[in-house]
């Protein structure tokens, strides 16, 4: 169940952190970095839960590399947000991605090491 990946949980806490910066952002860009923001976070947890319940690992390998990349939309989202000068001192929460990409790529290395182990 996705519910007891540690990484699903992770996502789910930076996914509220996200919201309430997202929610900082000017009026002017509720359509635009705001919602670009939220969406790229919210396929974070969704990506980790649909490649859970895959059949194969295979598959949960590839939903985690397009969870993966999400984090990396959402880092450059908050790079844009905070050189037009939306949003400052984002340190913590790009540090919290960068650790959660680190964690979900070694869970991709598992599952592909374990794939590859099974054909031995």
């Amino acid at each position: 169940m996705y519910k007891k990946l540690e990484v699903w949980r992770d996502s789910i806490d930076i996914l509220k952190e996200i919201y309430i910066l997202a929610d900082k952002l000017p009026k002017s860009e509720d359509y635009n970095l705001k919602s670009q923001l939220k969406r790229a976070m919210v396929s974070v947890p969704l990506n980790i839960a649909e490649g859970k319940c895959r059949a194969s690992s295979k598959d949960f390998s590839h939903f985690l590399n397009i969870a993966a990349a999400s984090l990396d939309e959402v880092d450059v989202v908050l790079t844009i947000c905070e050189e037009l000068g939306f949003l400052q001192d984002l340190h913590d929460i790009h540090e919290k991605n960068k650790v959660l990409t680190k964690r979900i790529n070694a869970l991709r290395r598992k599952l592909t090491e374990a794939d590859d182990e099974s054909f031995l």
